[in-house]
């Protein structure tokens, strides 16, 4: 071959070949519509907080970040995403619902996290058939002076004073039989 057609076809393939390859070289000569291309292809780099979450928007090559956190909070409007270590750690700091009957009061078992209940005390009912029912103080107050007032009656009273239960010398108890209900103060 001619020296000539040689360099000839040397430069005709040095015009040609950057425009039909992708140019990776620093000294290999591109187009600008290559350049745009590529450059048009990338976004600049991603800058946020350490340790947030990159999250995605509706808008091509925006983002948004949300905090990692490693604890639960009481916030329920908060935006963070919690590690698997905190909702561990917070789940196991809870218990499933306890589920009881209507008017009884929780007791604790001798078993973390299982409960017992004990009923309370029903005030028109027998004292005899409640016997681990939970009383309130009044309700007590109340069946102690009935059953005083129901089974004890005066015999002497202060000369010339009212008959009333504070001017009684001598006290009379009656026959206590049957199953005693307690009254309520109302």
């Amino acid at each position: 071959m001619n020296i000539k057609k040689l360099v000839l076809f040397g430069v005709i393939l040095g015009i040609f070949a950057p425009i039909t390859t992708f140019a990776t070289e620093e000294n290999v000569v591109t187009t600008k519509t290559y350049v745009d291309t590529m450059v048009n292809a990338k976004q600049n780099k991603l800058s946020g907080t350490s340790g947030y979450a990159v999250m995605y928007t509706d808008t091509d090559g925006k983002t948004d970040e949300l905090e990692i956190v490693n604890r639960l909070g009481t916030d329920t409007t908060a935006e963070t995403l919690p590690t698997t270590g905190a909702v561990v750690t917070g789940l196991n700091a809870k218990q499933g619902a306890f589920d009881g009957t209507p008017n009884t009061v929780v007791t604790y078992t001798s078993t973390a996290g299982t409960v017992g209940e004990t009923a309370v005390y029903d005030e028109t009912s027998a004292y005899s058939g409640q016997e681990n029912s939970l009383a309130e103080v009044q309700h007590v107050n109340s069946a102690i002076t009935n059953a005083f007032n129901a089974h004890i009656t005066c015999n002497e009273y202060v000369s010339g004073a009212a008959q009333t239960p504070e001017n009684c010398l001598l006290w009379d108890v009656n026959d206590l039989s049957g199953t005693y209900i307690p009254q309520s103060n109302n």
